[in-house]
């Protein structure tokens, strides 16, 4: 009961942005106190614990119960021309929000919650025009320069954004798909683990980020709104000003060796790259739909040697088990791995001071 509370407690006071001290001003007593009471060393009393609940608008049963995070999908694989029926769409829910719950109990235990603050919610997208100007604004907001982005999994992770993979355990082309949990305060983006090209991956993560961060006119319809979150995922991994340097304009034909050179540089997709370069004028539409009857396979022309796995969440288990704040056996289940194995990993890479 007092490591639920104390998860419960942390968890409630870092989602609603308060620090020990704030906390402990708001029902009078110590950061001391609060400190004990996250970390189990103290159980509070009732009267303390109603002081708490009033201080983060919580009624008391959410400190005793075991609150699994209710995770809400959200755009359905539009681009591929077919949906989920409802219980594949239930099954992906039911999985995601277990996996989440496990990762956000094991923030709590770490006291590594990061607060997503969505940084293009000042804007209104209701074209692939405006999401050109939210994806500069990201850019800039975020300090991610014009040039390349060697890993963006890393980047959303450190900004708030929850990555999860996930096996889905029914036929499923779909990259990924996206959602929130906890009333809208953690965005997850839901990769398909399935083995895939790493440019796909890495606009697919970008594609979600736009459903989860675009604040859409109301009259955007949903293929539109597909639209402009592909057109979103290719500004964003290449620029405007970039793609004007690397394709040059006015372009009466281009070389496979040329988009294979943007493609390992950039790490987007050629037939991405192309859209891009008619989307923006360098080539037109029929140039581009000349190129798209043309019988090619992308992986044959160039990968991107990076990477896009998620590591926060077994970052944190590690940090967890070597400063003893859980066992092997907890490490485990939050994990889903067999504890033996993850004992045997866990020895032959610590290192002693």
């Amino acid at each position: 009961m007092e490591n639920i509370v104390a998860i419960n407690l942390t968890r409630a006071r870092q989602f609603r942005g308060l620090t020990m001290d704030q906390l402990a001003g708001k029902i009078n007593c110590s950061k001391q106190a609060i400190s004990h009471y996250e970390n189990g060393v103290r159980y509070p009393d009732s009267k303390t614990l109603l002081a708490i609940g009033n201080a983060l608008d919580l009624e008391l049963d959410y400190f005793y119960s075991d609150n699994s995070v209710k995770f809400s999908l959200h755009n359905i694989s539009y681009r591929q021309g077919f949906g989920l029926d409802s219980k594949q769409k239930q099954n992906v829910e039911d999985e995601t929000s277990s996996l989440l719950s496990d990762y956000l109990e094991l923030e709590a235990i770490a006291k590594e919650l990061v607060v997503f603050h969505n940084p293009l919610e000042d804007l209104v997208i209701s074209s692939t025009s405006d999401a050109e100007k939210a994806a500069k604004q990201l850019r800039k907001k975020w300090k991610l320069g014009e040039g390349p982005i060697s890993n963006i999994t890393n980047i959303l992770e450190r900004k708030g954004v929850r990555i999860i993979k996930c096996d889905f355990d029914f036929f499923y082309t779909h990259e990924g798909l996206s959602g929130w949990a906890e009333d809208k305060k953690v965005p997850v983006i839901v990769l398909n683990s399935r083995q895939q090209d790493l440019s796909r991956i890495r606009f697919t993560i970008l594609h979600e980020l736009g459903h989860l961060l675009l604040v859409m006119a109301e009259d955007v319809d949903e293929f539109t709104v597909e639209r402009i979150c592909d057109a979103f995922a290719g500004a964003v991994l290449l620029p405007f000003e970039i793609l004007i340097q690397e394709f040059g304009k006015n372009r009466t034909a281009i070389t496979m060796p040329e988009l294979k050179r943007i493609k390992e540089l950039y790490g987007i997709s050629v037939a991405a790259i192309m859209v891009r370069a008619s989307v923006t004028k360098l080539i037109s539409w029929d140039a581009y739909n000349k190129w798209k009857q043309s019988n090619f396979s992308d992986f044959d022309y160039g990968q991107f040697s990076g990477t896009e796995e998620p590591q926060r969440f077994e970052q944190m288990l590690y940090r967890c088990l070597s400063e003893r704040k859980i066992g092997f056996d907890k490490a485990a289940r939050l994990a889903r791995r067999d504890e033996a194995e993850l004992r045997k990993i866990y020895s032959q890479q610590q290192l002693e001071f």
